[in-house]
């Protein structure tokens, strides 16, 4: 009798090792671990997609679905701490509206190095491009497709040019 005892008291963790040795674990243990697996594709997938649509240049979006496969989880972290902040259609979509906004404004921008220029330069700043002739009564500079000066009435021959001053008094 006292060794019917002793037996069932032996490891009070019995039901507890039962538990971890039956089929009910197993597929706990296996449903466990295809969900970690399936989680870890997902996210390099979402690195992939997401990294074509914030990158331009195709090693870059590369580069980081690589260590997203690498570093399973923590390369997914660490592309979204160094991503751009923007998309690219965000991007583009700014651009669109600063141009709009210029134009608005009246800054327009230089046909040779796209550098910002008043309507009244003759030349760009930046890169000496010749923009507009002036006039050769009063100096104001003139638009190629004005046929006479707005400021003092001198007529503009019709072979003017922005690149020649050929105009007349």
């Amino acid at each position: 009798m006292a060794a019917a005892t002793t037996t069932s008291s032996d490891d009070p963790f019995q039901s507890i090792s039962n538990f971890f040795d039956s089929s009910t674990w197993s597929v706990i243990s296996f449903t466990l671990k295809a969900a970690v697996v399936v989680l870890w594709l997902a996210l390099i997938f979402w690195t992939w997609r997401d990294a074509r649509q914030r990158i331009r240049e195709p090693a870059l979006i590369l580069g980081a679905t690589v260590l997203s496969v690498v570093l399973p989880f923590v390369g997914t972290i660490i592309y979204l701490f160094l991503r751009p902040s923007e998309t690219l259609a965000d991007a583009h979509e700014r651009e669109l509206e600063v141009t709009a906004l210029e134009r608005r404004v009246g800054v327009s921008r230089c046909p040779e190095c796209d550098y910002p220029v008043e309507p009244k330069f003759l030349s760009c700043p930046s890169c000496l491009h010749k923009l507009r002739d002036s006039c050769s009564r009063c100096g104001e500079a003139l638009d190629p497709r004005w046929k006479i000066c707005p400021y003092c009435e001198t007529v503009v021959s019709p072979g003017f040019s922005p690149l020649g001053s050929d105009t007349l008094s």
